[in-house]
C-alpha cells in the first residue's frame, strides 16, 4: 500500500484537495477498477496471461485515478486496496 501511495505522489496524481466537480464519480471509478481487478483475476485464471496483465494494469490505472479523485479516506483506501492487489498480479503474472 505505501509503494503504491508513494508513486501517486511520485507520479503527481495527488491533488492538494480533489475538484468538487469530478469527486462525486470516484466511487464509479472505483467500481470499475474493482470490476476490472475481477476480470484479471478470472483471466489469469484461465491462463490467460496477456489478457490478464492488460485488465491488471488497467485497474491499476483506474484505481489511481479514483484515489485522486477524491479527499475521502476510507474511498483512497479501497483505492489502495485495488491498485496494490492489481500491482501484485502483474508482478506474479509477469515472474511466470
Amino acid at each position: 500500500m505505501r509503494a503504491f501511495l508513494l508513486s501517486l505522489l511520485v507520479l503527481g496524481a495527488s491533488p492538494a484537495h480533489a475538484d468538487p466537480a469530478t469527486e462525486r464519480y470516484a466511487p464509479a471509478q472505483l467500481r470499475v477498477a474493482n470490476d476490472l481487478l475481477e476480470s484479471a483475476r478470472a483471466a489469469a485464471a484461465r491462463g490467460d496471461s496477456a489478457l490478464a496483465g492488460r485488465l491488471a494494469w488497467q485497474a491499476s490505472f483506474d484505481a489511481r485515478l479514483a484515489w485522486g479523485m477524491s479527499d475521502s479516506p476510507q474511498l483512497r483506501s479501497e483505492a489502495a486496496e485495488v491498485g496494490t492487489a492489481a500491482s501484485a498480479l502483474i508482478k506474479r503474472l509477469a515472474a511466470r
